[in-house]
């Protein structure tokens, strides 16, 4: 047992240096259950043999492709983080409209862009603020990057369900996509897709010097530098604003470690949020610059990467778990799109933890791609009558179903859970949205609604 372990903490010690995650350094749970999956795949007894398939020349590439995209937290889905998402609608891209405008150019990186819902939704909203303006003739280059080859491969199949879609109203998944053939999944509009392009990309190369060129005019790296050193996280934040134009803006997650950057960027404050830009640019139209477009592959190597096999021991792995790590599970799993999988390990960890609210409450978002939420939603909110997502999530779905009284009475009993909270706390269950966020998107202040503008306005339950 002691020889196990020393291999999985060398194999952890190796997964940090490659990756720089240090979020794995004292989560020797989380990592193992990765690397098992991983070491079931390849076919390894014990975790000395897998840490010889890592350095075998031939194969170890390969796998360490596959167990990157395995090891990479890939939580996103569109629209996320309401609060920023209004500062992009109201204040930052419309003013790098008005100051690009003799260039009619715009470039945009998300960092870290996992399944590319973060790079679609800005598709979405720039498209969206353009036309209301009546440009015509932009160039919007939008370039999202990952270190995990699967989740790439999903941006580039832009086919969702409901799990990544579960913050778009039912009209705006008509509006913005089209149904797939399977009949619970979604296809983003090419009107969309072809406004972003994916590439891989390892943030660790920023500080040496690679990665793609600059200059960008916005960067999102949200989510991406908590997983890092609060050292290495400053050294990767100065590395990406060396990389903005000077009229350039740079948002990080609400969780990301945000420190002082030598005078580099200066902060902007908004509601809930904050945002970084370029110091001194907040005054005079954009300078001239040659804007790289080019479309140059991946310069390394191409390899194969493995699928993840399907996993028939779901119950086994949540034998071993707590409620609280059984969550983790099943949300990393829906996060890489394995849904099924996720559904089924929910399902065992319920078995196991039957009272588990939290448990319950992805039970029901997973089950919205079967269209069987609502009895999942309502047990949620017997086992914790002050689940307030689920209030939310309920209310939408019987707004959909034509129950618009029973929705309004399942609202009102979460904006007042909302006003016990205060405004800056993070809603439980609620993927970073915060009270004042998630207030703004339900009506619970009629000011912050009017000025939420109508694309947020789109994402609430009325």
């Amino acid at each position: 047992m002691a020889d196990r372990q020393r291999a999985l903490e060398r194999l952890a010690t190796r997964i940090v240096a490659r990756t720089g995650l240090h979020y794995y350094a004292d989560k020797m749970d989380l990592l193992e259950m990765v690397l098992l999956r991983r070491m079931d795949a390849c076919g390894c007894a014990r975790p000395m043999d897998y840490l010889s398939l890592l350095s075998d020349d031939a194969a170890g590439e390969a796998e360490w492709r596959a167990l990157e995209s395995a090891v990479t937290i890939g939580e996103t889905f569109f629209f996320r983080y309401a609060e920023q998402f209004h500062a992009l609608e109201r204040t930052i891209l419309p003013d790098l409209i008005t100051r690009l405008r003799p260039l009619r150019t715009i470039r945009i990186w998300s960092v870290g862009c996992s399944n590319g819902a973060e790079p679609y939704s800005l598709a979405i909203l720039m498209r969206r603020l353009l036309r209301m303006r009546g440009e015509q003739d932009w160039t919007v280059d939008i370039l999202g990057t990952d270190i995990s080859e699967q989740a790439l491969e999903r941006a580039r199949a832009a086919e969702y369900g409901a799990w990544s879609l579960r913050d778009v109203g039912a009209s705006e998944r008509r509006q913005w996509f089209r149904p797939a053939a399977c009949g619970r999944h979604w296809i983003l509009r090419d009107v969309f897709r072809r406004m972003v392009r994916f590439e891989y990309g390892n943030i660790m190369d920023l500080p040496s010097g690679g990665g793609p060129a600059g200059p960008f005019d916005l960067i999102l790296c949200r989510n991406v530098l908590l997983y890092f050193e609060e050292t290495r996280a400053l050294d990767l934040m100065r590395a990406l604003a060396g990389r903005l134009s000077p009229p350039g803006w740079l948002l990080l997650g609400h969780s990301d470690p945000i420190g002082e950057c030598g005078g580099v960027l200066e902060t902007v404050t908004f509601a809930g949020t904050v945002a970084f830009r370029v110091a001194g640019s907040r005054q005079g139209p954009a300078a001239p610059r040659r804007c790289v477009l080019s479309r140059s592959p991946d310069p390394r190597p191409a390899v194969p990467v493995p699928r993840p096999p399907a996993r028939e021991n779901a119950p086994d792995i949540v034998a071993r778990a707590d409620a609280g790590l059984a969550r983790a599970e099943v949300r990393a799993l829906a996060d890489r799109g394995a849904v099924a999988e996720a559904r089924a390990c929910c399902g065992a960890a319920l078995a196991l933890h039957p009272l588990d609210a939290g448990l319950h409450f992805l039970s029901a978002v997973l089950a919205e791609d079967a269209g069987a939420a609502g009895e999942e939603f309502r047990r949620t909110l017997y086992l914790d009558r002050e689940h307030i997502m689920a209030h939310v999530h309920l209310a939408r779905l019987l707004r959909d179903a034509g129950q618009v009284d029973e929705a309004e009475r399942m609202m009102r009993q979460a904006r007042a859970l909302l006003h016990r909270l205060p405004p800056a706390a993070p809603v439980p269950d609620g993927d970073g949205l915060t009270v004042v966020g998630l207030l703004r998107l339900v009506g619970g202040d009629g000011d912050d609604v009017a000025e939420a503008g109508p694309l947020l306005l789109a994402r609430s339950v009325f």
